[in-house]
């Protein structure tokens, strides 16, 4: 049964005036009187506490890291914009003021010890290029910190992230449908956690389709669009057969393969179809335009500040949560039925 506000009160040990000022955010009460009461009622499962957590008073940041810069570059500024339109939105009705800083291949080290001492109630934290041996460092931070564009197992923080597995699986299950029987993976060769769970999806779905993993198709190229041209090209120069479709890890690895495709007088989607993961605005521009997985980028920036709000209001409260947000499949002209 939902505790009642005398419930809540009794165990504030406070008056039942003071719960009901806390949870509207009414004033009347210390800061103080007011965190406590909400932390219990959290504790408590008082489900509404959080949708009543409007507080001026609030700080929370967002630290985009790019480790090396070869996901996190210009190219997926729009990308990112969306987790941070998300961000955003939730912030403004809660009425939390919301800071951003950028960090481009500066050492985890420095960056935490950058925020050590700063002020602020809660943390966001894009962890795209992040691995996971690099998480102990945010030990020494003793904010609420949500991670999202990625999760990690055994983590003792809240990681909000899409759902790569779902996304390639629907991929995959397209290019069966249009005819695809033989089909490669381009992956980037730098370990992340999105690209590590997009392989391994991979390997499923074309395990559930009964279709062949042909590891002379899995090629390893650069993330970066024009590295990622020249290692795709490499292979090319090397290699004459192909399978009739490519999936690649995300539409910047799309557009470089692309590129090397046609110097090398492949036709797409004549010759050889490819699908890409993201959804970047220039993919609907591209030619032809790439058929890929939208991601719900907005969702789960919201998602990560509803999560940030519930560890501020209570951060001992239940155990950390890998939550996954599913994607789309975006159809388009670079497939090829056949």
């Amino acid at each position: 049964m939902a505790p009642r506000i005398v419930d809540i009160a009794k165990a504030a040990n406070a008056s039942p005036s003071a719960v009901s000022l806390a949870l509207n955010n009414k004033s009347g009460i210390s800061a103080e009187l007011r965190q406590k009461i909400i932390s219990i009622a959290v504790n408590l499962g008082y489900k509404t506490v959080t949708h009543h957590l409007v507080n001026e008073n609030i700080t929370i940041k967002l630290l985009k890291i790019a480790t090396h810069g070869h996901i996190i570059n210009e190219r997926h500024n729009a990308f990112i914009t969306e987790y941070m339109e998300g961000i955003e939105a939730v912030s403004k009705k809660r009425k939390y003021k919301l800071e951003v800083s950028f960090f481009n291949r500066v050492p985890i080290e420095e960056i935490i010890a950058a925020h050590k001492e700063t002020i602020v109630d809660g943390l966001i934290i894009l962890g795209t290029e992040l691995n996971a041996h690099e998480l102990h460092f945010f030990t020494e931070l003793t904010k609420p910190i949500v991670f999202i564009d990625t999760y990690f197992p055994f983590s003792v923080y809240d990681c909000i992230d899409m759902d790569n597995m779902d996304g390639v699986f629907q991929a995959v299950q397209h290019l069966y449908l249009n005819g695809h029987r033989s089909i490669g993976l381009i992956k980037g060769d730098y370990a992340t956690r999105n690209f590590t769970m997009r392989e391994f999806g991979f390997r499923e779905a074309m395990e559930y389709f009964s279709l062949p993993i042909q590891e002379k198709y899995i090629i390893t190229v650069d993330p970066a669009f024009d590295q990622a041209t020249v290692d795709m090209g490499r292979y090319l120069d090397k290699n004459n057969a192909l399978p009739t479709a490519l999936f690649c890890m995300n539409d910047t690895i799309a557009y470089g393969c692309i590129k090397a495709l046609r110097e090398h007088n492949y036709r797409i989607p004549g010759d050889i179809s490819v699908v890409g993961f993201d959804d970047l605005p220039s993919s609907s521009l591209s030619e032809p335009p790439l058929t890929t997985i939208r991601v719900s980028n907005h969702q789960i920036g919201e998602r990560a500040l509803e999560k940030l709000a519930e560890r501020i209001a209570n951060p001992s409260g239940g155990a950390p949560e890998n939550i996954l947000v599913a994607g789309k499949l975006v159809v388009r002209n670079s497939v090829k039925k056949i």
